[in-house]
């Protein structure tokens, strides 16, 4: 059944951030002690985002925030929830909570920390849809950050695992919207969630006491059951939402490396053009891939004329095998029957 457009939650603005230092993949190779041009040749990664003295999660998150703030045009006293996501800072204060103290929000705004790792930021989205169903909520910021330089180490794990990680943040400011009021950005539609068990010993790591990570990682089989899955994902929000992908304004999918966007785009039949690439110059950024991949496709619909605006599709995967996703409704056009992304609500 489609779902009603004309009520829940929509995203006003948004802002992504990654580490200041570009480190070019040959640099990353020699540091994991790989074979010249096997990550680039392998994975299609041609350079990595690594943060520089003073940088972290804190700064990196807070910094998209206050880009989806500025966009959206909210006051930081409006903001009654922080929703976040990180896989990397595992410390207390957590990401949520660090960020209400950084960003001055007022002691009545609610903080919540949200796992999933590469599926995050879609759990955070969808955290955030279901808080707005409180009429006393009104704004949610919902963001994610990782430094995964700090964490993945040579020696610590794999080669062919640290070397595919780069650092960045991502944060979109969640508006409740009222069934007369009139659209004015990217509505959120229905997700859907799941997770094939049969996956989960593909990828499975614990941190250590000492710093040191214990890893079970199977790259070939984690790749072939990330792309079905992904696959599958956008398949099935195609077919619960009645919009065909074609149809599609972009995707903002979970991108392990470029060369599995690729074969996504092939074996679903999108063109390569709808899907943001982040991987390629930044590396696989974890909880906020997804996330940087949305905002740069919001950038890219925002700039166009309205009728050409289509919706945005959302797919994750995460380690277990968990997965998710979504769809984002564009408003395409302002006179005439009221349209969200190709549906027509008369």
């Amino acid at each position: 059944m489609p779902v009603n457009h004309e009520s829940g939650a929509e995203i006003t603005g948004w802002g992504w951030a990654v580490g200041r230092e570009c480190v070019e993949v040959a640099r990353v190779e020699k540091e994991f002690g790989l074979s010249p041009g096997r990550i680039r040749e392998r994975a299609g990664i041609e350079s990595v985002a690594r943060v520089t003295p003073g940088e972290n999660e804190l700064t990196l998150g807070g910094a998209a925030a206050e880009s989806a703030l500025e966009m959206g045009g909210a006051k930081r006293e409006e903001i009654d929830w922080i929703v976040a996501s990180s896989e990397t800072m595992l410390t207390q204060p957590s990401l949520g909570a660090a960020l209400h103290s950084q960003l001055h929000l007022r002691e009545s705004c609610g903080t919540l920390d949200v796992g999933g790792a590469c599926l995050g930021l879609l759990n955070c989205l969808r955290v955030a849809q279901a808080l707005m169903a409180s009429e006393s909520v009104g704004h949610i910021l919902v963001i994610t950050a990782d430094v995964h330089s700090s964490r993945l180490l040579p020696g610590i794990v794999p080669a062919t695992f640290g070397a595919l990680f780069g650092d960045g943040a991502s944060a979109f400011l969640v508006r409740r919207v009222k069934a007369s009021a009139e659209p004015s950005a990217f509505r959120l539609g229905e997700f859907q969630f799941g997770c094939v068990g049969m996956h989960a010993a593909a990828l499975q790591f614990t941190f250590a006491p000492d710093g040191k990570v214990a890893m079970n990682f199977d790259g070939e089989a984690l790749a072939h059951a990330a792309v079905s899955r992904l696959k599958k994902v956008v398949e099935a929000v195609a077919q619960h939402s009645g919009i065909a992908l074609k149809a599609a304004g972009g995707f903002a999918i979970h991108q392990p490396n470029p060369r599995l966007v690729d074969l996504f785009a092939r074996q679903a039949q999108i063109s390569p053009a709808k899907i943001p690439q982040v991987a390629t110059t930044f590396g696989n950024l974890g909880t906020s891939t997804c996330g940087v991949a949305l905002g740069l496709a919001l950038e890219q619909s925002d700039s166009l004329p309205c009728e050409r605006r289509g919706p945005v599709f959302l797919a994750a995967v995460g380690p277990g095998l968990v997965w998710g996703g979504g769809l984002l409704y564009s408003w395409t056009r302002f006179d005439g029957p009221r349209e969200w992304g190709g549906l027509s609500r008369e």
